[in-house]
């Protein structure tokens, strides 16, 4: 008797725990596959996607407890298996709910409960979902102001550098920063900010590393504790003294004496092109990384 109850007890437990523990990464696939309808806010969606999947939790539980269990493999499957879901890693998702309670129990300046603190999953596939290296008005963009400045003799001495440096100039020289609506956090799409010139920190990072990848560079898009930016990589560690000698060539009066900026992953060299640079190679706006988004070549 004793025995049989403490076992109704541990299923009881089990299946309640497994209630709740689900309820978050359902929320992720469900926020992955249904749109943000017009111009509801990310935060609004996702927590709309949390309820919906707090109350699907709670009505399969009430219908059958096998069923609930069964959801949870299948979620379990999903993320350990699917290639459909390669952006979504368990780390990614504990990442995402850990950003979640950070910022609802320290949060003195009521930023939005959903905002990633570390640039985790959610930032991650909306920077994606934003790029558009591909489209052609941005190849002609970028084609068209990689060869601006700088004529061909400099590409001759410096190679593709040259093209990515134009591209740096024209956007930095021409970009107006202007803030995001009220209350929402707006990522504009490339085909919209060529046109523009204006946006804030995000959307020229876009843009840059959009340009840069539409004439064939290798760029990333870095998030730090307030900012994001861009850096392109420009060969390997060895080559740093021959990028810092083309920077200084093509951008003599904005260097004036001031240090090359970059990071170091592996053997690669990668350049800070952050408009808050006055030239490719620039300080740093803010130094500590939180995530670095890359691309798929």
């Amino acid at each position: 008797m004793t025995h049989h109850y403490l076992r109704n007890n541990l299923v009881n437990f089990v299946v309640r725990f497994i209630q709740i523990i689900i309820v978050f990464p359902m929320a992720v696939l469900l926020s992955f596959y249904i749109e943000p309808y017009q111009s509801m806010n990310y935060e609004l969606h996702f927590l709309l996607c949390l309820m919906a999947a707090a109350a699907v939790s709670v009505l399969v539980t009430k219908y059958s407890r096998k069923l609930i269990v069964l959801m949870f493999v299948g979620l379990l499957g999903m993320f350990a298996f699917n290639s459909t879901f390669k952006a979504q890693t368990f780390e990614g998702v504990y990442d995402d709910y850990n950003a979640m309670l950070v910022n609802m129990t320290s949060n003195p300046h009521k930023v939005s409960y959903f905002k990633p603190v570390r640039g985790t999953y959610f930032q991650n596939q909306r920077v994606k979902s934003a790029m558009q290296a591909t489209h052609p008005k941005v190849r002609d963009f970028a084609v068209e102001n990689s060869t601006r400045y700088f004529h061909d003799e400099y590409y001759r001495k410096f190679g593709k550098m040259t093209r990515y440096f134009s591209l740096f100039k024209h956007i930095r020289m021409n970009w107006r920063y202007v803030n995001d609506p009220l209350g929402m956090d707006y990522y504009s799409p490339p085909t919209e900010s060529m046109q523009l010139l204006a946006g804030d920190c995000d959307d020229y990072a876009i843009l840059m590393a959009s340009s840069v990848m539409a004439i064939g560079g290798e760029a990333r898009v870095v998030i730090s504790p307030n900012h994001m930016y861009t850096e392109v990589k420009l060969g390997h560690v060895d080559d740093l003294d021959k990028v810092s000698y083309a920077v200084r060539t093509l951008f003599p009066d904005e260097v004036a004496g001031g240090k090359i900026h970059f990071h170091e992953t592996g053997e690669d060299l990668w350049i800070n092109f952050d408009y808050t640079a006055d030239y490719p190679g620039g300080p740093f706006l803010e130094p500590e990384m939180y995530s670095v988004i890359s691309f798929e070549r």
